[in-house]
């Protein structure tokens, strides 16, 4: 029963039986599992931390709940923790298709490419429709500009393993459909396989509406596209959104009587300089992101999850505030500890060099990073509202922590939360944030790059002008575009969409 409850993503009704069934039969490790995974798939990554950590004191030798443990540190940015537990996983058993599949998604996170197509390609050794395995090795060779044995890779995950429909999404992204349409044709007779009938066919509608996007059949795009978000957000819960509702009052009550003028000098805090890309999604946080990784002195970290990990899971906590604020009083050594623990993650990924981070939730925590990093810079991407809204909308973002992006309607309500704790910050803290639009990159690269660069106090060096061949690892929906040089077709792209035009004017109220 459990497992098909898991099968049909009954979550709810999981945790319910898994509480109940954990009490009365406490080393039956099965239960943890489908408990801990439950909490996982909404959301709930540190309450499922401490169901796996629970199973282990009654189990520590249980590969099953190390590996599912490990796999939610990855999550939660515990990366050294999740190393320990994987490498105990792999001395009990190195050839668990779980433990070495988590592991090379840990290299993955580390940033260690290489490694990580290492143990992709022996889960695929062993067991080659694993997890999508050729898929992640594809992406994995993907984003380190690799896109020939990506291709081959991806090629082998669509005509091989044909139920693995996220292949075709994949990689229909790295096809120009208007040179080539074997893949287009392949897809379109395949939509109508009766044996697919009960998978989820939402990647396969976007990967079929990017192909009528090449070669410029708007109106065929547009029905794919549409085909493919009602397909996705049929399954998304009716109270999407909540929480970053939640978190936007949580920090307007936290900061609104906040003097960011405090006299920061006298606490001791993390010292060196991290840059942070903010933006919406789809506005040009990864081609800036890859200008500056690009320089020499920098070491580009994508979406790092150090800062979402950690104010995801204490920000809603009753005791927060009185975290930061002892007596009516900054707490000067609780900011102290916690900017030299988010500093030390972030040294995890390089201690030389300036960490750039492009997370697209650190828009909620521009007030702490002023805080605690003191030596930081913010970019903040300006893009076209309705380009971006489009582009949000045609684009399969694949995590359940987007599955607001395939609905109008939640593309909109995300907007007002953005601008909303943006126009907040931005009152708080006037002249920190600066503000670089997408249009302006784009028309006028070289200038604009110098910029950029001077305002992260870096000498400029020649190479950012060729961030496309740069081998800082991506992993991002706008992977294959990071690495091509900058094309201005992404201008003023909603006018080829005058279907979406609805969508469009209420965009232009907000």
């Amino acid at each position: 029963l459990m497992n098909k409850l898991f099968i049909n993503k009954s979550y709810s009704e999981l945790v319910v039986r898994g509480q109940i069934l954990i009490k009365t039969f406490p080393k039956i490790m099965p239960f943890y599992n489908f408990l801990g995974l439950s909490y996982k798939a909404i959301g709930k990554e540190a309450v499922a931390a401490k169901v796996f950590e629970n199973a282990i004191f009654h189990d520590p030798n249980e590969i099953s709940v190390i590996t599912n443990l490990a796999g939610i540190y990855i999550d939660l940015n515990k990366l050294k923790e999740s190393e320990e537990l994987l490498n105990r996983a792999l001395k009990i058993d190195d050839k668990d298709l779980y433990a070495l599949n988590n592991y090379a998604k840990l290299k993955r996170s580390q940033g260690n490419v290489k490694e990580a197509i290492k143990y992709f390609k022996l889960v695929h050794e062993i067991d080659y429709t694993f997890d999508d395995v050729l898929i992640r090795i594809a992406s994995a060779y993907a984003s380190i500009n690799d896109f020939e044995e990506a291709k081959k890779y991806f090629e082998i995950a669509v005509y091989k393993t044909p139920s693995k429909i996220g292949a075709d999404y994949s990689y229909s992204q790295m096809i120009d459909y208007s040179k080539n349409k074997k893949h287009q044709d392949y897809m379109l007779k395949k939509i109508n396989d009766k044996n697919l009938d009960k998978i989820i066919k939402g990647p396969l509608y976007f990967a079929i509406a990017k192909s009528y996007s090449d070669q410029k059949n708007y109106e065929k795009a547009y029905e794919y596209f549409k085909l493919g978000n009602n397909d996705m957000n049929i399954r998304v819960k009716d109270k999407i959104l909540q929480r970053e509702i939640k978190d936007v009052k949580k920090l307007k009550v936290l900061f609104s009587n906040f003097n960011f003028d405090y006299n920061f000098k006298n606490i001791n805090l993390y010292q060196k300089n991290i840059i942070f890309v903010v933006g919406l999604p789809r506005s040009g946080t990864t081609l800036t992101h890859q200008i500056i990784s690009s320089h020499p002195e920098i070491r580009g970290v994508g979406e790092s999850n150090v800062l979402h990990a950690y104010f995801i899971q204490n920000l809603l906590e009753e005791n927060f505030k009185d975290k930061i604020f002892k007596n009516k009083k900054l707490n000067e050594k609780y900011l102290s500890e916690l900017s030299f623990k988010l500093g030390n993650d972030y040294e995890f990924f390089s201690k030389d060099r300036v960490i750039v981070d492009k997370s697209p939730y650190n828009f909620f925590w521009i007030g702490f990073i002023k805080i605690l990093f003191p030596n930081s810079k913010i970019i903040h991407m300006n893009r076209d509202i309705k380009d971006v809204a489009l582009s949000i909308y045609n684009n399969l973002f694949g995590t359940v922590k987007m599955d607001w992006t395939y609905s109008q309607e939640n593309i909109i309500r995300y907007i007002k939360i953005y601008k909303e704790i943006m126009s907040f910050w931005k009152e708080k803290i006037p002249n920190y944030i600066y503000d670089l639009k997408y249009e302006d990159l784009v028309s006028n690269q070289e200038e604009v790059s110098k910029k950029i660069i001077k305002f992260c106090d870096l000498k400029w060096d020649e190479k950012c002008l060729k961030f496309y061949d740069s081998a800082t690892p991506v992993h991002t929906v706008s992977l294959h575009q990071s690495r091509k040089p900058i094309y201005k077709s992404s201008v003023n792209l909603n006018s080829k969409y005058t279907k979406y035009q609805e969508f469009f004017k209420k965009l232009e109220n907000l």
